[in-house]
């Protein structure tokens, strides 16, 4: 009777591994209104590949850290992937990257309303100072054209510094730009701020990545491009990104 109950023990046990999700850990930073830590309406990127991931039975935690530090641990596969990240070819070279962006965005050079700004061509750009985020593939850009660049930890600490004069513009994702401005400053010092229309980079999309020197890589970025196409074809994925505009 003891070895009956269990083997039945064994076998329910068993059964539910198999039905049950795996679960994956992705490192990523602060970039509201796309991933965020505490704040539940800046998650719209978050949101996507969870629920995208869910439709292959697969579970996802996240873990926050500044950017260039969530770059070095998805790398060295100390967490499954990370999100959301512009292509460039440093991080083709190091991860797979999904076929299909999570999101995609416009990247602007903010300014104040009082201070003349305008630019066509990066030459254009030399004459101003410039706050660039730590790890973000704009300041690399950015640097790259020999600009003059105030390096900084995090983007709201660069809207600071364009307020307070310290900088001429801040380059960010229009929505990012905005959801920063307004839950950082008060109304009044918020109407002070406002975009250039000339993009920095093209349209283009941020993307799951998966190291190269994780051995399922291929197979997680393939499963999470199924789940996207499910996500989409679903109608969740318009609603989500719906929603997000809405707040």
């Amino acid at each position: 009777m003891k070895k009956l109950i269990i083997y039945s023990l064994m076998f329910i046990a068993t059964s539910l591994s198999l039905f049950s999700n795996e679960t994956i850990v992705l490192s990523t930073g602060e970039w509201a209104p796309y991933t965020s830590e505490k704040d539940p309406k800046g998650q719209v990127a978050q949101k996507i590949v969870s629920e995208a991931l869910a439709f292959e039975n697969i579970d996802v935690s996240y873990k926050f850290y500044k950017w260039a530090d969530a770059y070095s641990i998805a790398k060295e596969v100390k967490s499954d992937a990370t999100i959301p990240w512009f292509k460039n070819k440093k991080r083709e070279d190091d991860f797979f990257f999904s076929k299909q962006a999570i999101i995609r965005t416009k990247m602007l050079f903010f300014h104040l309303k009082d201070k003349s700004f305008t630019w066509k061509n990066f030459n254009d750009l030399k004459k101003y100072k410039i706050c660039g985020v730590k790890g973000y593939s704009t300041t690399k850009l950015l640097n790259d054209k020999g600009l003059n660049l105030v390096i900084s930890p995090d983007a709201k600490n660069c809207f600071k510094k364009l307020l307070s004069d310290e900088v001429d513009v801040v380059p960010s994702s229009y929505l990012v730009g905005y959801n920063i401005i307004n839950k950082t400053f008060s109304s009044q010092e918020a109407t002070k701020f406002i975009t250039h229309p000339k993009q920095v980079q093209r349209q283009t999309g941020a993307f799951f990545l998966v190291s190269k020197q994780n051995p399922k890589a291929q197979e997680l970025v393939a499963k999470f491009d199924k789940g996207l196409k499910k996500l989409i074809k679903s109608g969740r994925y318009l609603k989500i990104i719906k929603d997000s505009i809405k707040k």
